[in-house]
């Protein structure tokens, strides 16, 4: 029997980012899938975009900048009536050094992390399946059936349910999905299309329903649009049906060309009762399913990756204590929730109007486009940059509007494609602490920086920020405020902890309780 460091289930993207993340952090990794061969894999897609923050993430993988190469960038969300633009999410103006959607379809970004996953010295392993699960040891037992038919035990440290929403993982596990119910369909349909193009991501609000509009690469758009109950199947209907139901949503000149594709299928949004049972962990859609509006769920799942896979290599790798991977269920959990009240309010949005709820609606996103809830609100949410691991007071909206960081947010971090003067970038696995300034440069700075350095003695990177240019320094300052502090910064981009800039001890401690080790008496 077989006994790997660790198995992950589903060879999609999710899966596939977690095994090169754990990867590039020396953890080996047994990646399956059932389907016979990669070239099997659905090209059609139902995710066609990733937002900012995944591709921030997806730069520690190395393959931003090629995906960014093949896809086409959407600086901007914009919401139209009868072809009036109400409003605009702009994502220009958010702090990150990918201030864009990108419009491409998920088969590209599963083809650059297969690739990826080579380089590493990985692979997929195609026509083997999960058979049976037996969770009850101390190590998880897997039953695998290859695709000769014969079975293989095997007993890794740590097994990964990344099997998608029907996820036999979970099923095995007997955890519950429960989910609100959706009996729409979702008719999805790529088209060559030539018109304005008058906004990267376009949600075009009409009489006979919300006509979400995606500009891909190459004059190709993605079109969605809801099947109701008793309503005949759109992907079963000509060209001319779309064309019509263009013209009428948008009024907006577009001309669809033959389809390359189209499809309807029935979503099934729910969230497992519990992420994680033992040794055995669930991301991406095992986890979760959100309603396939507004582009979230793809992202999510890669979110969940990067999230659990610096946890699992410190677990893995360097022997912290396995409680660390609790804090996965929580967070991810919460970030979940902050997607479905976005798309709470987006279906509301969306719903079949009356004319006087319609005129309504149309004045309430007028309304937030002039007072500027689409930019401070908006735009960090819809991106993911706002998506936060704070425990939330008040609104979700709300937690937008604070200048100040705290423990569980995205640090404005700068990454590897931004070429500031001191600059750091964030290390692939372990923490790295910042020391910052403040408003102006005590004159003790130089020993405080040192002492600090002499304090974690090696343990993490530190770097002063004080280095940065007065343009580096403005980008952090609303955040870090005007006086000296020391920030600790996880793998991932979040702010793990905050300290005056004189105690670092308070920021070795935190790390003492997720390593089991002493703070050095240097740090006292």
């Amino acid at each position: 029997m077989s006994t790997p460091e660790i198995l992950v289930v589903g060879g999609g993207a999710v899966g596939s980012l977690l095994a090169c993340d754990l990867l590039q952090q020396g953890v080996p990794v047994r990646l399956i899938d059932s389907k016979p061969s990669l070239e099997e894999s659905d090209p059609h897609s139902r995710a066609v975009m990733i937002w900012p923050r995944v591709l921030e993430l997806l730069e520690k993988t190395g393959i931003a900048r090629e995906l960014v190469s093949r896809g086409r960038p959407a600086t901007d969300v914009s919401f139209f009536s009868g072809g009036r633009r109400l409003g605009t999410v702009p994502l220009h103006g958010t702090d990150t050094a990918y201030p864009f959607g990108l419009g491409i379809v998920q088969r590209e970004l599963e083809d650059l992390l297969w690739a990826r996953l080579a380089e590493l010295g990985g692979r997929v392993e195609c026509g083997t399946e999960l058979h049976a699960l037996d969770n009850s040891g101390p190590l998880p037992r897997a039953t695998l059936r290859h695709r000769d038919g014969s079975l293989e035990e095997t007993e890794p440290k740590w097994l990964i349910g990344a099997d998608g929403a029907g996820s036999l993982t979970r099923r095995l596990l007997d955890i519950p999905y429960p989910g609100l119910p959706f009996p729409l369909g979702i008719s999805l349909g790529d088209f060559p299309i030539s018109g304005p193009a008058v906004s990267g991501v376009e949600y075009h609000y009409g009489e006979t329903g919300m006509l979400p509009l995606v500009h891909l690469p190459d004059g190709v758009c993605r079109l969605a649009t809801v099947v109701l109950p008793g309503e005949p199947d759109w992907s079963d209907r000509p060209l001319a049906d779309w064309q019509e139901m263009v013209d009428q949503r948008t009024s907006l000149p577009y001309e669809l060309g033959e389809p390359l594709w189209k499809r309807t299928y029935f979503p099934r949004p729910g969230v497992a009762e519990r992420f994680r049972d033992g040794r055995v962990i669930l991301v991406g859609d095992a986890a979760h399913s959100v309603v396939p509006l507004g582009g979230q769920g793809l992202n999510l799942g890669l979110q969940d990756a990067i999230n659990l896979g610096w946890k699992l290599a410190a677990v893995v790798r360097d022997g912290w204590s396995d409680e660390l991977l609790d804090s996965y269920d929580a967070e991810r959990r919460q970030a979940v929730e902050h997607v479905r009240t976005l798309i709470r309010t987006e279906m509301e949005l969306s719903a079949p109007q009356t004319p006087e709820d319609a005129a309504r609606r149309d004045e309430a996103v007028a309304a937030a486009e002039r007072s500027g809830f689409l930019r401070k609100v908006a735009a960090p949410l819809m991106s993911q940059l706002g998506l936060s691991y704070a425990p939330l007071e008040g609104p979700l909206w709300r937690s937008q509007l604070k200048r100040r960081l705290t423990v569980g947010d995205r640090v404005p971090f700068f990454h590897a494609s931004r070429s500031e003067p001191g600059s750091p970038v964030l290390d692939r696995s372990a923490h790295t602490a910042l020391l910052w300034p403040g408003e102006g440069l005590p004159e003790d700075w130089t020993a405080v920086v040192e002492r600090a350095r002499a304090a974690f003695d090696g343990r993490t990177a530190v770097h002063d920020l004080a280095r940065l240019t007065d343009d580096g320094r403005a980008r952090l300052r609303a955040g870090f405020g005007p006086l000296p502090l020391i920030a600790l910064v996880r793998p991932d981009g979040h702010l793990a902890r905050l300290a005056p800039a004189d105690r670092p001890q308070d920021c070795l401690s935190h790390l003492d309780r997720l390593t089991g080790r002493s703070t050095s008496s240097s740090a006292k």
